[in-house]
């Protein structure tokens, strides 16, 4: 949708993490209306804006999530392959020892960045993670990696729900069902028959 449409309000408020304006309307989870705060340790929520320490690098950023997120029953050892499958998913494994960087320091790249940003909610072992606009300021070949990313996370089994402004052809292919919104609060989805319904 274009700017201005509420995507990311509408994205924000289904992971229960808008704290602004009145919310209206059912959530239905299997079919039952259940409140979103049910579900806070099985959704992961990647804003907008990368939130990580510039001058660790991207394993470290992704392990320090690790510890403080996953279940103190698991083991170290575990915690450590979970971190490595991660990593080996968004791709970053061969960037892993490198510092994320900052203004004065050269570290990764933006899309390599935005992907260490999905690290960091994925390493906390979501059912569902929801993006925020995950290829914003990024050329048109890093958000195609973003996305290919995201594609392989929900081909492993995990929900994947990201807002996307003017993705290009190829990466609206990726999806399985796509809401497009309009401004004036119009709304049409494509489902997976690719019939579409207008509200």
């Amino acid at each position: 949708g274009p700017s201005g449409a509420g995507k990311s309000t509408f994205v924000t408020t289904l992971a229960g993490k808008s704290y602004y304006g009145d919310t209206e309307g059912q959530v239905l989870i299997n079919g039952e209306e259940r409140p979103l705060s049910d579900f806070k340790k099985v959704v992961g929520f990647v804003p907008q804006e990368d939130i990580m320490m510039r001058d660790l690098t991207v394993k470290e950023n992704v392990w320090f999530s690790a510890q403080t997120r996953l279940p103190t029953t698991w083991s170290t050892r575990r915690k450590k392959r979970y971190r490595d499958a991660t990593l080996e998913v968004l791709g970053l494994r061969e960037i892993r020892h490198s510092m994320i960087g900052d203004e004065t320091t050269r570290g990764i790249s933006g899309g390599q960045r935005k992907r260490v940003n999905i690290a960091l909610e994925m390493v906390a072992d979501p059912l569902v993670l929801f993006l925020d606009e995950p290829t914003s300021g990024l050329d048109s070949t890093s958000s195609m990696e973003v996305c290919t990313a995201l594609r392989k996370i929900a081909d492993i089994g995990l929900t994947v729900v990201t807002v996307l402004h003017q993705p290009r052809y190829e990466i609206f292919t990726q999806f399985h069902d796509v809401l497009l919104l309009g401004k004036g609060g119009r709304v049409v989805y494509l489902g997976p028959s690719e019939e579409a319904l207008y509200y």
